[in-house]
């Protein structure tokens, strides 16, 4: 193989230049194919539109270059300060639609909307998965792992003013991982960070994961010398710099609407929402940790004598039973065969004696109703999650420590929350930091893909087609006049 101003040339360069136009085709062909797909299931599967349009009427406000509501609408969750009605949640998915609703005003459906974000960020989940695997096998099953194995297929469907403000959080979110390591570009992936933190607030605590991840960049290993000298802070800069353009465009939104830099709009809720008792200490405070822990490690469906049997409840559901394999995170990094046997085998007790609970519950058996305390059933998932960040640390594991230091900070920021995410399948908060345990996934799974891995993919994929199909098909058009969804 010649190069010849800088073109391959000789039968060997043309073999290879076909060889990776045919690579890059079905790379093409494949992300079309996962949007396509995720778009039908995404609108066709879900609700036909929703009444918390919030950000088409905000996108609408920009546009009409105001930034309040010209009257109260008593259904939208509005802040409200000296007489005007403001959106609370952050604007960058009002902004994301602004095309949209130039074209159509306030016509525009949301749920539609959301469906096309949420099948790009599918598009772009197969990319990510194709870069942390070079199995293509393990790249499908990934990408439908997280598509329509977890409760993002429920969150993009809904298109809800909260779940469509998680849709567009993950999307960036994954073009950060994407600009991160792929492009290994910071300031791509600071921007697309604080993209998602314009979204959703919490996201921003995923800092640390881009600061470790560019720790090559900005501590070189062929420098020589003191810690402080072998620094190189021009990476360092650009990651801040892409994520410091929201968080002051953030502080002049908020200042424009509440003459505060900071995001007050919780606080200026209409004043019945902190009549609820969960807020009871204000919109954030650590004392709603405890709440929050019995979800996402216990809490399963209803379980009934009755048709229809087994329901989703809208308090949410444990995130090992909406997605059985995000189990294998636990063990992303360890390599220990008599830790993995330990750990494998506590988790499944665990488990069993939380659903055999919840299946004798429904006949009312004595047993059934005796307290367990909380921390002998989290205590197996706690302790593996510490095991695999010391592991992490001491076997320098530079993916899964950062993956835990995003996780970490924004499961704390999002248990202080007073509400738990109802009414929701799953646990809508966890969309916050899935991307992050998506990788400790597929790190836990490995390069190859091996039946148990294909049968709790699969097992979630059926649990999220049960939750889409009772509460947006069954429960909307009251089927069989049963009720499918209960609290």
């Amino acid at each position: 193989m010649r190069h010849s101003g800088g073109r391959l040339t000789g039968p060997a360069g043309v073999g290879r230049v076909k060889s990776l136009m045919a690579h890059r085709r079905l790379e093409l062909s494949l992300t079309f194919g996962i949007f396509v797909a995720a778009l039908l299931v995404y609108r066709f599967l879900g609700p036909p539109e929703t009444p918390f349009n919030n950000f088409v009427r905000q996108a609408q406000l920009f546009l009409d270059g105001r930034l309040d509501l010209p009257a109260d609408i008593p259904y939208l969750e509005l802040a409200v300060r000296e007489g005007k009605y403001y959106i609370i949640p952050p604007p960058m998915p009002a902004i994301l639609i602004l095309p949209g609703v130039a074209l159509y005003g306030l016509a525009l459906n949301q749920t539609l909307a959301s469906a096309v974000v949420g099948a790009v960020g599918a598009s772009v989940v197969s990319v990510v998965a194709g870069g942390v695997s070079t199995n293509r096998s393990a790249q499908i099953w990934l990408t439908i792992l997280f598509i329509f194995g977890t409760v993002y297929w429920y969150a993009a469907a809904n298109g809800g003013v909260w779940f469509f403000s998680h849709t567009v959080a993950v999307l960036f979110l994954f073009l950060a991982i994407y600009a991160t390591l792929a492009r290994q570009n910071p300031f791509l992936a600071g921007l697309f960070l604080g993209a998602a933190y314009w979204s959703r607030l919490p996201t921003v605590l995923a800092l640390p994961f881009f600061i470790i991840m560019f720790s090559d960049q900005w501590l070189p290993s062929q420098r020589t010398g003191s810690l402080v000298s072998r620094i190189n802070v021009k990476p360092l800069l650009w990651l801040g710099f892409g994520v410091g353009i929201f968080v002051l465009l953030n502080f002049v939104y908020n200042y424009l609407r509440f003459d505060t830099p900071l995001d007050a709009s919780y606080y200026f809720r209409k004043p019945e929402i902190w009549d609820e008792p969960w807020f009871n200490h204000g919109p954030l405070h650590i004392t709603y940790i405890p709440r929050h822990l019995p979800i996402i490690f216990e809490k399963l469906p209803i379980i009934q004598t009755e048709a229809p049997y087994i329901l989703p409840s809208w308090g949410g559901m444990a995130i090992w039973a909406t997605t059985p394999a995000c189990l294998y995170a636990l063990f992303a990094g360890i390599r220990s065969r008599p830790v993995i046997v330990f750990g494998s085998a506590l988790i499944l007790i665990t488990v069993a004696v939380i659903t055999s609970r919840a299946i004798a519950g429904a006949w009312d058996l004595g047993w059934a109703q005796r307290n367990i305390p909380f921390n002998l059933t989290a205590f197996p998932f706690l302790l593996l999650i510490g095991l695999a960040v010391v592991t992490a640390i001491r076997d320098g594991n530079k993916l899964v420590l950062a993956c835990w230091s995003a996780i970490i900070p924004i499961s704390l920021a999002v248990f202080s929350h007073g509400a738990t995410g109802f009414a929701q399948f799953g646990y809508r908060f966890s969309l916050d930091f899935l991307p992050f345990l998506f990788l400790l996934t597929a790190v836990g799974i490995g390069e190859r893909i091996r039946w148990h891995h294909k049968l709790l993919i699969l097992l979630g994929v059926i649990v999220n087609l049960w939750g889409v199909l009772w509460i947006y098909q069954f429960q909307e058009h009251e089927f069989l006049g049963l009720q499918w969804v209960g609290w």
